[in-house]
């Protein structure tokens, strides 16, 4: 399979987050890796991405005035640095949903580096995704969805959330 993960936004700030972002999507990679050849599934990753993503959600939480508000989330979702790294592009942002699309992934570019084959991309990028899924459950006025990925070799990550009604 082919994937469409080429950078555009190159400059040294960014290249360095990326790095420390591709350094994570090896450690998480090998840490399952290992815990196969011990006879253990993936569970363990998934549950400790997600609790990272729940520390995330709740600082979000604790700093947004109203937390039901999607247009105050996305002041606090998908900004910052990480706008450059994943080079996202939000596609819809109103009072009923923040829908972000990833146009780059520093894990995928890791993954691919390391060799792995289409089912492995998938399921990592899953594991992965659990943070951002985590954070959206933080939420209870928000539904989280993951749309297509990069790692299942579309052009984009779809990162979708919608208010619920």
């Amino acid at each position: 399979m082919e994937y469409k993960n080429e950078a555009k936004i190159v400059n040294p700030v960014v290249d360095g987050l990326r790095d420390i972002c591709a350094r994570r999507a090896s450690t998480i990679s090998y840490m399952i890796d290992e815990a196969k050849k011990r006879g253990l599934d993936d569970t363990f990753a998934r549950e400790a991405i997600y609790k990272y993503g729940e520390d995330i959600g709740k600082e979000m939480y604790k700093d947004m005035k109203d937390p039901t508000d999607m247009v105050e989330f996305s002041k606090h979702f998908g900004t910052g640095h990480h706008t450059d790294i994943y080079e996202m592009e939000t596609v819809a942002s109103d009072e009923e949903k923040l829908y972000i699309d990833f146009h780059y992934c520093p894990y995928v570019a890791e993954w691919i580096k390391q060799g792995r084959n289409p089912e492995e991309m998938a399921t990592l990028c899953e594991i992965a995704m659990e943070g951002d899924r985590a954070i959206g459950e933080t939420f209870d006025a928000f539904k989280f969805t993951l749309g297509k990925t990069i790692a299942q070799g579309h052009d984009v990550c779809q990162i979708r959330f919608d208010k619920k009604k």
